[in-house]
This record gives structure tokens, sequence and C-alpha cells, in this order.
């Protein structure tokens, strides 16, 4: 009986409950010095720089072109809570031991800024690419599709021919 007692009297609707709510928990803010510089693709000839709000799209046997586009405080919200997830302000340590030659090369440089510390690494070809490579790959491609998205790049001429 003693233990039903118990189990009634934390049950009791009576006392006042003060414990956090967990589905209060909410999404880190922004910083406001938040910015970043992803240069990529073949040859690294594509980019998405917030710095100066510009994108440079390659073209292939047209060349580039470079344009202003700026990304929203939303999508920019949701890039940065993507580069939480990877701790991309932590310690990389990139094996260049692991990259190997391709034909075209492929490059991708980060140059990022927040809470007024900044980081830059940079990677090429992988043989076999490691997960922490991946997962800032998955990261390019995702900022990449949410600027490709944009009306103002899908206005831009499309690209033309390939690397061989």
């Amino acid at each position: 009986m003693l233990p039903i007692l118990f189990l009634l009297s934390s049950c009791s609707s009576d006392e006042d409950v003060s414990a956090p709510i967990l589905s209060d928990v909410s999404t880190p803010v922004m910083p406001t010095d938040f910015e970043f510089s992803l240069t990529y693709g073949t040859y690294g000839k594509q980019k998405v720089d917030t710095f100066h709000d510009m994108v440079i799209k390659d073209l292939v046997i047209y060349g580039t072109i470079e344009v202003e586009i700026p990304l929203t405080v939303e999508e920019k919200n949701l890039i940065y809570n993507e580069m939480l997830k990877l701790n991309i302000m932590g310690d990389w340590t990139i094996d260049r031991e692991l990259q190997c030659a391709a034909e075209p090369s492929s490059f991708t440089s980060w140059h990022i800024q927040m809470n007024g510390e900044t980081k830059e690494f940079s990677y090429g070809d992988f043989c076999e690419y490691p997960e922490d490579v991946r997962r800032l790959i998955d990261l390019e491609d995702f900022i990449h599709d949410l600027v490709a998205a944009k009306e103002e790049y899908q206005e831009l001429p499309d690209s033309n021919g390939w690397y061989e």
C-alpha cells in the first residue's frame, strides 16, 4: 500500500512544476559575424562567398560567371546549423597522404568565420574519401543545391560542355 501512496503523491497536480520543458530547446543562434567562402568543384572554379554576397558559376567551355547573389538569413542559418553538426570549427585533420591525382581534378577550399574565430582548410581528390571529407562534401552539395535553387542562379546561362 505504501508504494501506491508514494506513486499517487508524486503524481499530484497540486504541486508547482518548474522543470524545464525539453521542447523549448531551440536551435543555436547564428552569430552576427557568421560568414563563409566555399570554393569547390572541378578545378575549383565554383564559389559561394557570403562575405561579398557573390557566387561564381562554372560554365565549362564558356568560362565562369560571377554574380551577386546574397543568401537570406534563413539560408545562412540552415548552413550554420549544418556546420555545427560537423563541428566545422573543431580540429580537422585532412590526411593529405590519402589524396590522389585525378583528371579532371577537383578542389575544395573553405574560409569560415564565426564567433570571432576564423578557420581555413582545403583538399583535393581522394582515391577513397575519408568519412570526414564525405561529410564536408555533403555540406558542399547542400550549399550548392541551396544556391542553385535561387531564382538569380537559375537565370544564369547553363554550363556547356564537360571536362575531360
